[in-house]
């Protein structure tokens, strides 16, 4: 069996028909190609050409086309190549067209959108034409646009209309390999000259006032009203359209983040839409200061050899434009200058959102720490808080190294404890040895108390002991003493 055929590939006649065209593959002079077989969706073809128009009814360009083309001899049908692609056809919807006139000085010129969501990417137009009429359908100027697809899935265009012509009717014609697109509607403009004095202003922080002077009419035409765009200058965000029946337009602005506008407005009458004007305002302001008191923003805690300094910054945004890009604090002391500069970035930020951080700092410094807001409108006036990193003396670190003060007191306190202490085991002593003295004096006379105990013959006893023992001995001989004169008494009145 042969090899499969090589580059295989394919050319749009139009829409609905390609041409397919590929290579022999190698073979052998006694082997000859017969033909080659090739399968097309549910069709199967048999050709001995190196090409093929295929062509389809009514093709769905939204699904793949897959085609395989393989070679054939005696020995049977060979390998196979595979191509794919989508047919191109004229979308049964033509897409919508917006055409908006913009006016810048002297000139006019024209936005065009197409809108292809509603498409598949085969159905996109490869050409496009606009056509600039008169009022008697004479063709004034024509050119072409791009037909790049962008992410919003637009495209889009813009052309210059001559400058002669006060009125006049603007066509636009697609086409692809499929075919002419069916007809677009007509867009009529009369020109009833662009509004002038645009201006805008805000009030209580997040209303914003517009205002315009209408411009200058035929005293025949009337102006019915004004078409009013609003949109995000900073990202080009369409946000919201209005009719206006006066010259002047307030809304409240929401978003509090967003804060730099363009305002697009067209004056429309019986003819149509005017020309358009433009005005880009900024409603950016310096952000405000800190007002939080200090102990809400600042924390200090001390270790053996330096200070943390522990910020906490809360952002609440109340006022459109007032939002800050970015906050940067600064520390900065008297003996080692600025310690920390840092800013960060808050701009689109959740609200309300804390600014944290923690700064190491030297011992025994006067310090202050700067905090200051700002955006592309300047910055806010620098909140300055002082502060010093003095330890307390009487909340020492509990791993640091006593003051002399300190100690001299601890050793005042302990000489007063011990010394207190001495004076009352001197009085616990003489309270024993008046109490055993007591007891010795009470018993001396009478002759049922036992004879004392044997004194302490290990040399050891207390004072009181020596004492009570002295004392003992001269009780023992007054009553020895008493003992004989009683005796002696009563032998003489034995005798009488």
């Amino acid at each position: 069996l042969l090899d499969s055929v090589v580059d295989l590939d394919y050319t749009f006649i139009n829409g609905s028909s390609v041409l397919l065209t590929w290579t022999a593959p190698y073979t052998l002079d006694n082997v000859p190609i017969t033909g080659y077989y090739i399968v097309n969706g549910l069709v199967n073809i048999t050709t001995t050409n190196k090409s093929i128009i295929l062509s389809a009814t009514n093709p769905d360009p939204c699904i793949l086309n897959n085609v395989s083309v393989s070679p054939i001899n005696d020995a049977g049908i060979g390998s196979s190549n595979n191509i794919s692609f989508y047919y191109e056809t004229v979308p049964l919807i033509t897409p919508p067209v917006s055409v908006v006139p913009v006016i810048d000085g002297q000139l006019i010129s024209l936005n065009i959108n197409i809108n292809v969501t509603e498409l598949c990417e085969r159905e996109y137009p490869i050409s496009i034409t606009v056509n600039i009429l008169n009022i008697n359908n004479k063709v004034q100027d024509s050119t072409s646009i791009p037909t790049q697809v962008n992410d919003q899935l637009m495209i889009t265009g813009v052309i210059t209309v001559p400058n002669n012509l006060n009125t006049f009717i603007v066509n636009v014609s697609f086409s692809n390999l499929g075919g002419v697109y069916l007809s677009t509607p007509s867009f009529g403009f009369g020109f009833l000259g662009p509004v002038t004095n645009i201006d805008s202003s805000i009030d209580n922080c997040s209303t914003i006032d517009i205002t315009w002077t209408a411009p200058t009419v035929d005293p025949r035409v009337s102006i019915l009203y004004y078409n009013l765009s609003i949109y995000d200058n900073v990202t080009g965000q369409f946000l919201r359209s209005v009719s206006v029946y006066d010259t002047s337009y307030q809304f409240p602005d929401e978003e509090l983040f967003r804060h730099r506008y363009t305002y697009v407005i067209t004056g429309v009458n019986e003819l149509g839409e005017g020309i358009s004007n433009n005005g880009t305002f900024s409603y950016q302001r310096v952000p405000r200061s800190v007002e939080e008191g200090a102990s809400d923003i600042l924390m200090i805690t001390f270790n053996e050899t330096s200070a943390a300094v522990y910020y906490n910054i809360t952002i609440t945004l109340e006022c459109t434009g007032e939002s800050p890009k970015n906050v940067t604090v600064t520390i900065e002391c008297n003996g080692t200058g600025v310690l920390y500069n840092d800013a960060t970035l808050v701009e689109y930020a959740k609200r309300p959102m804390d600014i944290t951080g923690s700064v190491p700092v030297p011992l025994y410094q006067q310090c202050n720490i700067s905090i200051v807001f700002s955006n592309e409108a300047g910055s806010s006036e620098p909140f300055i808080l002082a502060f010093d990193t003095t330890p307390i003396i009487n909340t020492p670190s509990p791993t640091g190294t006593s003051s002399p003060d300190l100690i001299f007191a601890l050793v005042i306190i302990g000489a007063t404890v011990g010394g207190i202490a001495v004076l009352l085991i001197i009085i616990l002593v003489m309270i024993i040895c008046y109490r055993r003295k007591g007891r010795a004096g009470a018993t001396g006379g009478d002759s049922t108390t036992p004879p004392p105990e044997k004194a302490d013959t290990t040399g050891k006893g207390s004072a009181c002991d020596e004492t009570d023992e002295k004392e003992t001995k001269e009780d023992t001989y007054e009553k020895k003493m008493k003992e004989d004169t009683y005796e002696k008494k009563m032998k003489e009145e034995s005798v009488l």
